[in-house]
């Protein structure tokens, strides 16, 4: 399977920076074979950015970086996968930056995970530790752990094991998340293993086997292929970085080749 590049460009675009973005990548990426790129925009340019893109690729997708659980109602400033069905493929859920600053526990990560889920949208769920999981010796923080185990079995809480191949885990470590110091492989590969080890008590290998495991925190062009070359690793999502067209781009020919 190819791997998975997701781009979410948080906060910072403006329209016009945004269009000009997309029509970079647009040029670069239509006809780069072996990466699935996701493009996640900030909301309010969803839609202009779906109609500058022309006709669509297989291979390249735009996603929400969230999504409201409830499908319809009196919740201004919201937006919902219900409406969101029709333009996205993929949704962000449980960013760290949303369950820091607004509030977010993993009870409501949880139903919108089921709302992708009915409205066909593949979420992205992110969990990962606020300080190091390993020491440098590679002794575990049972808290910091127990914290992680706690995002991911709540907020797939009621998941069929069917719809597992519908999901993408994101493992971010909140310390490497925008601060330059990105975990390494190994440490990354060592907590994408205890995810799967967490989820074999609640599914099947086959299973959870077909969800998709990707790493972010601190992802650019100079450490991606230290993650992306590990089968285990199925693909990154850099943050700030992927508003840089050259960066993003290149990160993409590195998933690409390998």
């Amino acid at each position: 399977m190819a791997k998975l590049l997701v781009g979410n460009w948080k906060m910072y675009p403006t329209l016009a920076d945004a269009l000009v973005l997309a029509a970079t990548i647009r040029r670069s990426l239509e006809e780069l074979k072996g990466v699935e790129v996701v493009i996640a925009p900030p909301t309010a340019w969803l839609p202009m950015i779906i109609d500058s893109w022309h006709h669509r690729t297989g291979h390249i997708h735009f996603a929400a970086q969230n999504v409201y659980p409830d499908d319809q109602g009196a919740y201004t400033g919201e937006i919902s996968a219900y409406l969101l069905r029709s333009m996205v493929d993929y949704a962000i859920v449980g960013h760290s930056e949303r369950r820091r600053y607004q509030g977010e526990d993993n009870e409501l990560v949880n139903r919108k995970v089921h709302s992708c889920l009915t409205w066909k949208i593949k979420p992205i769920l992110c969990v990962g530790e606020s300080k190091p999981m390993f020491d440098a010796s590679h002794r575990l923080d049972s808290y910091q752990w127990s914290k992680v185990a706690e995002q991911l079995m709540e907020g797939l809480a009621g998941v069929k094991a069917d719809d597992l191949g519908e999901l993408v885990i994101a493992y971010e470590p909140v310390w490497a998340v925008g601060t330059k110091r990105p975990a390494t492989a190994h440490y990354a590969l060592e907590a994408i293993g205890r995810l799967k080890e967490k989820l074999h008590e609640k599914y099947p290998k086959k299973a959870i086997a077909s969800a998709r495991f990707i790493y972010g925190g601190s992802v650019e062009p100079g450490n991606a292929a230290d993650f992306l070359k590990y089968a285990e690793i199925e693909g990154v999502l850099p943050g700030a970085v992927s508003v840089k067209a050259r960066d993003f781009i290149e990160i993409a020919k590195i998933a690409a080749a390998i």
